[in-house]
């Protein structure tokens, strides 16, 4: 018999496993043994189960989301002397034997084989009320799509499994999914997930997906597409619904006990228990020796001069996001979003926006924009930057200058959260950006005299160990 691969034991093993998801509040956060999937699913308290299985297994992809989205760009670097693992990121040079590439692969499937088990038994077990098989159903699919979002991103076209596997053999028979075909299937599933979700839930449920969760992530999945129109009409839908605001003081919006505020749209829950159901940005975004935590920071994802240098004069989001630490040629900046003191390196007890109405307002402006509405996004780019004490842009501003404007709010407003890679990749600069910042700082960090861009690079390639156990499986160009 072949030897298992990362994509056949995630897909298999997570259809076996009931793990825990801490909405803070909404579930019981002890973590389950192993159970036959065959049988198992008789009562809505299972399906209840395996879907709070998939929210928990997020938490592992979100602890290293960063190493995908900030570290490739201009945002942030590793001091990591060594140039596998992480420093291969920063420096846009990653072999297709890299572990954790291979591990980012395994995690997303993992969430998926959750959410395609807990789809195939929902109609196997009758439900208290007639609205919760409709909510799990659709909790399960906002699910699935956010995370083929984040594949089809990462690597193109990837497999596209909506069952749950049930042996090896379906798992080696598998091929990579176009990517437009990708796309259509997350569009689908968000479509419906907003129909089937609520609003809002009770304070027991905070931070399970809604529906304005649903819309906002298919707004950014047409804008991602540069589907325009249908970005606009969506994201508009999303600015209109009243629970979601943008906090007066940006210093409200990050921090342990400011989670799920009113500009929070939806986040991986993290929650400091002892039990490994903690985050580690505490540890990969402190400076070694900062002292800025009980833990000792591992400089794994800093800020960069160029992102320090990028806010305004007079940008309070700059004293709120971050932090300098030393002196000269020698000083690192850090997110003071995220780092906070924790008592060891899993158990950050604060969440990962992973969309938020600031996000949702400056997308909203870029599609307004590119759809020849420039007066109409102006408006909606001021809200961002007035809440930060900036002035207002001037209405007639052309339509470049405005795509602009939202390109420098959107690095700055939405700095290490894990959007500026593919922001790059959408807007056609990538390449070009990683290039004049090589250019710019190889002298001050000869390091980055290191650093590879190329547009084969807007790609990660698949995991080795993926090609090798499944030859159906074909490699990206370049690699």
């Amino acid at each position: 018999m072949k030897p298992t691969t990362f994509l056949l034991r995630a897909l298999l093993l997570s259809g076996l496993t009931v793990s825990s998801y801490g909405c803070k509040d909404f579930v019981n956060l002890t973590p389950q043994d192993i159970i036959p999937v065959s049988g198992f699913y008789k009562t809505e308290a299972d399906i209840q189960a395996a879907l709070t299985g998939a929210y928990g297994s997020m938490r592992s992809v979100y602890n290293g989301y960063f190493q995908f989205t900030e570290l490739p760009s201009d945002n942030t670097r590793t001091i990591n002397s060594s140039e596998v693992g992480y420093g291969q990121f920063d420096k846009l040079n990653w072999l297709i034997n890299n572990t954790a590439i291979a591990s980012g692969w395994n995690q997303h499937y993992t969430v998926i084989a959750g959410t395609n088990v807990t789809l195939g038994h929902a109609d196997d077990v009758s439900y208290a009320l007639p609205t919760t098989k409709a909510q799990i159903v659709g909790q399960a699919k906002f699910l699935r799509a956010l995370m083929y979002f984040n594949l089809v991103r990462f690597f193109g076209d990837v497999p596209l499994v909506l069952t749950e596997l049930k042996s090896q053999a379906e798992a080696l028979d598998l091929v990579r999914t176009p990517a437009a075909d990708v796309y259509a299937q997350i569009e689908r599933d968000l479509t419906d997930a907003e129909a089937a979700l609520p609003l809002s839930y009770n304070a027991a449920n905070v931070g399970r997906a809604t529906s304005g969760a649903a819309k906002a992530l298919l707004g950014k999945v047409y804008l991602q597409e540069k589907k325009w129109a249908l970005a606009e009409a969506k994201l508009a839908e999303v600015v209109a619904l009243t629970q979601y605001q943008l906090l007066p003081d940006v210093n409200n919006v990050f921090g342990v006990g400011k989670d799920n505020n009113a500009e929070i749209i939806f986040a991986c829950q993290y929650f400091s228990s002892g039990n490994g159901e903690g985050n580690s940005f505490a540890y990969n975004f402190a400076p070694v020796n900062a002292n800025v935590t009980t833990v000792a920071g591992g400089s794994t994802n800093l800020g960069t001069k160029d992102l320090n240098d990028a806010f305004e004069a007079g940008d309070q989001r700059k004293a709120a996001f971050l932090t300098a630490f030393g002196t000269g040629n020698a000083t690192d900046y850090y997110a003071k979003k995220f780092v906070y003191n924790v008592l060891s390196p899993n158990e950050g007890d604060n969440d990962w926006p992973i969309i938020r109405l600031a996000d949702v307002v400056l997308m909203y402006a870029e599609a307004l924009n590119n759809n020849g509405k420039t007066a109409l996004a102006i408006p909606q780019l001021n809200r961002v930057r007035t809440r930060a004490g900036l002035a207002a842009k001037p209405l007639t501003l052309t339509t470049a200058d405005t795509q602009l404007a939202i390109e420098q709010e959107r690095r700055v407003e939405l700095c290490f959260e894990g959007h500026r890679w593919h922001d790059l990749i959408r807007w056609g600069k990538a390449t070009s950006t990683m290039q004049a910042f090589k250019t710019k700082y190889t002298t001050l960090d000869p390091a980055n005299g290191n650093l590879a861009p190329s547009v084969t690079k807007e790609l990660f390639p698949i995991p080795q160990v993926e090609v090798l156990l499944n030859s159906k499986l074909t490699q990206n160009p370049g690699y």
